[in-house]
């Protein structure tokens, strides 16, 4: 009966270990990973400002405030688009930006919001 408990033990430590191994969040979610290396303003904000915020009939020339659509508009209301799209999580009204960008966001606005 000793012998059986020993392998039985034994059979559970090995399967125990078995399922036990790493791997990198970007290789299980490909689509969930977040490149926080580029995050320069015509690197990452101004695609961020053109897809969710600068759109037809929203933050751009002549329609909703503030204007959007280029680094002077986004620079001014830095301050702004922080609170409304990172903070309250309320712009873009169609759904919130990803995380991702709300990350680069922050990170660019904090590392001085350039014209880069």
């Amino acid at each position: 009966m000793n012998s059986i408990l020993k392998l039985a033990l034994l059979v559970s430590v090995v399967a125990t270990l078995n399922g036990c191994y790493y791997d990198k969040e970007s290789d299980l979610y490909p689509n969930s990973y977040c490149d926080m290396t580029v995050y320069s303003y015509s690197g990452a904000i101004k695609s961020i400002m053109t897809t969710n915020c600068a759109t037809t009939n929203c933050h751009v020339t002549g329609a909703t405030a503030p204007d959007l659509s280029t680094y002077d508009g986004v620079f001014a209301a830095k301050d702004r688009v922080i609170f409304r799209a990172c903070t309250q999580k309320n712009m873009p009204s169609s759904a919130p930006i990803s995380n991702c960008a709300m990350a680069k966001l922050q990170k660019w606005i904090s590392a001085g919001a350039l014209n880069n």
